[in-house]
């Protein structure tokens, strides 16, 4: 049954690329599977804030009228923005100089579904983020202040929020066999700070990813851990391969490594 629902989501997601384009990496790699899926992050929103949180059990209803929202979410339809609710989370860190929750550290997601026309419609699962779970946000203002409620309130896809348990994460991958070393909740933290901003990364994608290398190659343990190599494929297949960085998301080198090897190009051995 799990496995049906997952299939099935998995189906309505490409249809929704398909037919009402996708707002991830887009087009198709060569010779491969289709590109690693929506709400892989290869840059920040204007105003995203990544965020270590724990799962509580609560939820609040903290409904919204459709045109105060932010973005996309404005047209989720009015009847269902009226009947929002969302699961609480107690905020653990958030980058410098930010701050998402309340004085007592919490604050509300809302998570939302895709559903018929791909049109964002309330969470209809039973269970989200298990009570006790840490995880991690990408979290980007969707609220006005006078909209927020009780506690600071944000809007998120569920099924690609938070790291690690997103259900549609592990579609991410462009390899067809799931890697089964994922980074940690902190290690996804740092790396999600890293990453260009929207902006940057559309007006020069290759020097915007400086960042985002320089926590590789200062990671190199982790560099075959997952999402790092399918962000990387994602990243050459978009820019094409840049000099010294040569590594795609099923070769589990180092980024500069030849493959197969693990050696660094040019090195001499010893």
């Amino acid at each position: 049954m799990v496995l049906k629902t997952l299939l099935f989501r998995a189906l309505l997601l490409l249809a929704c690329a398909v037919f009402g384009g996708n707002s991830g990496a887009g087009g198709q790699i060569p010779g491969g599977l289709e590109p690693a899926g929506e709400g892989l992050p290869l840059f920040r929103e204007s105003g995203g804030i990544a965020v270590i949180a724990v799962a509580t059990p609560d939820w609040a209803v903290v409904p919204v009228e459709s045109r105060e929202l932010f973005g996309d979410y404005q047209f989720i339809p009015a009847a269902v923005a009226a009947r929002a609710r969302g699961q609480i989370f107690q905020a653990l860190e958030s980058e410098v100089n930010w701050t998402i929750s309340d004085d007592a550290g919490f604050f509300v997601a809302v998570p939302w579904t895709l559903g018929c026309g791909c049109a964002e419609v309330g969470w209809q699962e039973p269970v989200w983020v298990s009570p006790g779970d840490t995880v991690a946000f990408l979290i980007t203002p969707t609220r006005p202040a006078g909209a927020q409620g009780d506690m600071p309130t944000y809007d998120v896809l569920g099924w690609h929020q938070p790291y690690p348990v997103g259900d549609f994460i592990p579609f991410w991958r462009t390899a067809r066999k799931e890697n089964p070393d994922w980074l940690t909740v902190r290690e996804f933290f740092e790396l999600l700070q890293v990453l260009p901003t929207e902006v940057s990364f559309q007006l020069n994608p290759e020097s915007s990813f400086r960042g985002f290398l320089q926590w590789v190659e200062a990671n190199p343990d982790r560099s075959h851990a997952f999402p790092v190599g399918t962000i990387l494929s994602e990243w050459q297949r978009i820019t094409g391969p840049e000099p010294g960085v040569g590594r795609t998301a099923d070769s589990g080198n180092p980024v500069g490594s030849k493959p197969g090897t693990g050696e660094t190009p040019g090195a001499s051995s010893p």
